[in-house]
């Protein structure tokens, strides 16, 4: 069974999936460059890698190729630093590039991504990762039921939003949710 889908926060793949085949054969963490992936699903942002779109709230979000290869290394290993010459390998594939380039280009990254740009973080001697804060699964079902613009959506909302504060206190979008609901209570 191939996975359509994939949440940055949780990324099952069946054991039978020919992308998990394909990384065991090549004997990585990653799967080849050339091997179709399913998208990623970030904060508002989603990733489809076969298209090279970047999209926010399913609106088109400008990224030149390059730049999409560097978010695409940094979803794959969500988390866990790339260093550099892991990075050069992956999304430059192989191509000799200063380690100048490539913290242009995660720049570059980060400055498209806005407010959602300090989830990449680069670590002193281990690189860069991606650490998308552990509430995001709890916002997302946040919004989800907030979007019903009902007084039981509002309530399930904000529950959701409550734990993601206390899940993670620095994540603004938990308490961004939690006004808008009691502004949509009391309206």
């Amino acid at each position: 069974k191939k996975p359509t889908n994939h949440s940055a926060k949780n990324r099952q793949i069946s054991s039978g999936s020919a992308w998990l085949d394909q990384m065991r054969a090549n004997g990585s963490d990653s799967p080849r460059p050339d091997f179709p992936m399913a998208a990623f699903t970030f904060g508002p942002y989603s990733l489809d890698p076969a298209a090279g779109r970047l999209s926010r709230d399913n609106a088109d979000v400008r990224l030149r190729p390059q730049a999409l290869q560097v978010l695409r290394v940094l979803l794959q290993h969500l988390g866990r630093p790339i260093g550099y010459d892991q990075m050069i390998a992956e999304a430059w594939h192989g191509t000799f590039v200063s380690r100048h380039t490539v913290d242009v280009t995660v720049g570059e990254v980060k400055k498209v991504l806005g407010e959602y740009g300090r989830w990449i973080v680069q670590r002193p001697k281990l690189g860069y990762s991606l650490d998308v804060p552990t509430s995001d699964e709890l916002v997302r079902k946040g919004w989800h039921f907030a979007s019903r613009r009902t007084k039981e959506g509002a309530e399930r909302a904000i529950e959701c939003f409550q734990q993601a504060a206390v899940q993670c206190p620095g994540d603004f979008r938990a308490f961004e949710g939690l006004s808008s609901c009691y502004l949509m209570q009391a309206t």
